[in-house]
């Protein structure tokens, strides 16, 4: 399976590379404002996001938005895992070992305080399962979580099928900017 996973990344990052940034910022609006008009969104009061790298869906102004309305975390590279930290301002984030912005010497926040999991990736499916980066840190950090886990994707990386491994976390819900698709589990 791992090879169907890396051709699918090698095919995504191509079109990737035909993305210019306009395009990007308004699609990357448009998912944006379809997470905030959701149910789960609305009912979370901790939202764990990502600073975005600048080929997935940019989450900057969605931070600043609802960092005054909502708990924020953002993730943090440990090891072989990731932790979500409060998120307190531009100011205090630095650039990890992998290119990503983090929290600073900021709060950690457990587990179980987060009621929402927003998650980027590489490719997404309309059953909801997700291909990353390889490194497996979100599928650790949500394996035997029960928290709404949200993908976010431009249209063009939503397949009809990508390969899903036993290990691999299903999203509850992948939102493009053309639609929101419900996993048939949350349904």
């Amino acid at each position: 399976m791992t090879d169907g996973k890396q051709l699918i990344r090698k095919e995504i990052s191509e079109y990737k590379k035909t993305l210019n940034s306009e395009t990007a910022a308004y699609l990357s609006q448009t998912i944006c404002r379809r997470l905030v008009q959701t149910e789960v969104f609305r009912n979370a009061r901790s939202i764990a996001l990502y600073c975005a790298l600048p080929d997935e869906v940019q989450t900057a102004a969605l931070i600043e938005d609802w960092r005054d309305r909502k708990t924020i975390s953002l993730p943090v590279v440990e090891g072989e895992n990731i932790d979500f930290h409060v998120y307190e301002g531009k100011e205090k984030l630095v650039r990890s070992a992998f290119g990503i912005l983090s929290p600073d010497a900021t709060m950690k926040i457990p587990r179980e305080d987060i009621d929402l999991v927003i998650v980027p990736g590489v490719a997404f499916d309309r059953k909801c399962n997700r291909i990353g980066r390889g490194k497996g840190f979100y599928d650790r950090f949500l394996t035997g979580s029960d928290k709404p886990a949200v993908g976010l994707c431009f249209g063009f990386q939503l397949k009809e099928a990508v390969s899903a491994e036993t290990h691999d976390r299903q999203m509850d819900m992948v939102i493009t900017e053309d639609e929101i698709i419900v996993s048939p589990r949350r349904r």
